[in-house]
């Protein structure tokens, strides 16, 4: 790839982002800079907009390109290029059970140990992403306990201790919005170097045949997730709610026949719902467990006595682009810290990735900073240009094709793009992802013109109207789709006017 031909060309279109018709005699614009300029127009906020021929290595339009916005969702396009650069989409996460002490007459003389790598796919529900989790929730964390009864243990002296100290001990994104309850919602849990089960619980509702009231329990049944019921037999509806800044859950409300009903609920500690629910596994199994559930280190000399291995990365990237999942977005960006840096850090993680994309995809200073994984958090900037300069990168490598099969496709089922697009060049053609949060609506990715040219882009948008930036957003994807090539004149040195040299 010519890096350098890029950041020129680029840097040539912005002097026609200032104002429509900036250019002089001897610079001519972009070929669908007027089009693009006359679309966006019509969307009052903050536009960032970049188009970019793959093929011919030129501009298309650029507008106000080098502007850092929100990008929402489009963040985890950072977040996915990241894990697979850093970690390979061969990479496998590692779940370890281990014991500390010897083993005499049965009885572990010590505590059992259960260290993750910050596998999001570990224990992951099923019916969450169908096709690719089959197993019971518990099938992993049963396979440990038979792995420790192999070893002829029959009593743990000690308790059972969860190692999550591979990632930070900040659990929630910085600045991430309130309807996620701090990692109480189901869509945006909190996130941990030991996560199980999406890092969340479910509470089941069931009503008694003879009357009584309501019966409440947790799957799996933990002990350590402390949970209160106040509800009623009769019409409304319940709730499961976890405050965001206790432990506690609190079902209200009533309910309406047997059920069971189940509410899902993210647990305020994941590692030691996790430790908690190898405890429940041993004693499943038949192995007394003396000590409770806590979180620890994993001291030195402990023994490995069973090794989980998860799912690979590249297994996980189309959860994160396509469907745009929070939680394995913010598990791969910490696991792709951690890997970096040597921990899943928050405050570390955003020079590091920021680092990796100015060496990697030559993504200019100042124009990309990633606060979290996921792009929840409001704090995050990005470019279009910064975007383009990545998804450009990312055509380019040996898991380019893995990539770009991972992205939502337009008008097609199962993706965040299935409503969009349809009956236009676009459908079936344009891959992207897409963002939105209060305030911002993006969408980046790629697109075949009617040449063949493939086509890199980013409209970025933030501002009071994104519903109208939605349909702009269509507009500039329509108009990529429909394009075929005209003679363009471009300065080939790329000296004049160039900002970002």
């Amino acid at each position: 790839m010519k890096h350098v031909d890029l950041l020129r060309a680029l840097g040539l279109a912005f002097v026609f982002s200032g104002s429509a018709g900036a250019g002089t005699a001897q610079e001519a614009a972009p070929p669908l800079q007027a089009q693009a300029e006359e679309i966006i127009a019509r969307t009052s906020g903050d536009w960032s907009v970049v188009a970019w021929s793959i093929t011919q290595e030129e501009p298309l339009f650029y507008i106000n390109g080098s502007t850092p916005l929100v990008p929402a969702s489009n963040n985890k396009i950072f977040t996915a290029i990241w894990a697979l650069d850093e970690l390979g989409p061969d990479y496998r996460f590692e779940t370890d059970l281990l014991t500390v002490g010897p083993i005499e007459d049965g009885v572990l003389q010590g505590d059992v140990i259960i260290r993750g790598s910050g596998d999001p796919s570990f224990g992951y529900p099923p019916h969450f992403k169908g096709g690719v989790f089959v197993e019971d929730p518990m099938t992993p964390l049963r396979k440990m306990a038979e792995g420790l009864a192999a070893e002829g243990v029959r009593v743990v002296a000690g308790g059972v201790v969860g190692d999550p100290t591979i990632f930070d001990a900040i659990l929630v994104g910085p600045s991430w919005p309130n309807d996620t309850g701090a990692g109480a919602a189901q869509y945006a849990p909190r996130v941990s170097g030991l996560p199980f089960q999406r890092n969340m619980v479910w509470v089941e509702v069931t009503a008694p045949d003879n009357g009584d009231p309501p019966l409440v329990q947790l799957d799996p049944p933990v002990e350590a997730i402390p949970v209160v019921g106040n509800l009623q037999l009769g019409g409304g509806r319940a709730l499961a709610v976890r405050e965001p800044n206790q432990d506690t859950i609190r079902v209200r409300g009533s309910v309406n026949g047997r059920g069971p009903h189940r509410f899902g609920v993210g647990v305020a500690d994941p590692a030691l719902l996790t430790a908690d629910a190898l405890r429940h596994a041993l004693v499943e199994a038949g192995i007394e467990v003396r000590g409770g559930a806590r979180i620890g280190e994993t001291p030195e000399g402990a023994k490995v006595v069973h090794r989980h291995v998860s799912i690979p990365v590249a297994m996980m990237i189309p959860l994160l682009s396509r469907h745009s999942d929070n939680f394995f977005a913010e598990h791969l960006w910490k696991a792709a810290a951690a890997s970096a840096i040597g921990v899943g850090s928050y405050p570390r993680g955003g020079p590091a990735s920021a680092l990796h994309f100015i060496a990697k995809a030559h993504v200019p200073a100042g124009q990309l900073y990633q606060f979290d994984g996921s792009g929840l958090s409001n704090y995050s900037r990005a470019s279009a240009h910064a975007l383009v300069q990545a998804l450009v990168y990312a055509d380019h490598q040996l898991y380019s094709e893995l990539w770009h099969d991972a992205l939502a496709v337009a008008g097609e089922r199962g993706g965040t793009l299935a409503r969009l697009y349809r009956n236009t060049p676009a459908e079936g053609n344009l891959h992207a992802k897409t963002g939105y949060i209060r305030g911002v609506r993006t969408l980046s990715g790629y697109v075949t013109a009617k040449n063949g040219e493939l086509i890199a882009f980013s409209f970025l948008y933030n501002g009071g109207n994104t519903g109208g930036a939605r349909g702009a957003q269509e507009e500039l994807g329509v108009l990529l789709a429909e394009y075929l090539s005209v003679e363009r004149s471009v300065d080939p040195s790329g000296d004049a006017g160039d900002p970002l040299r």
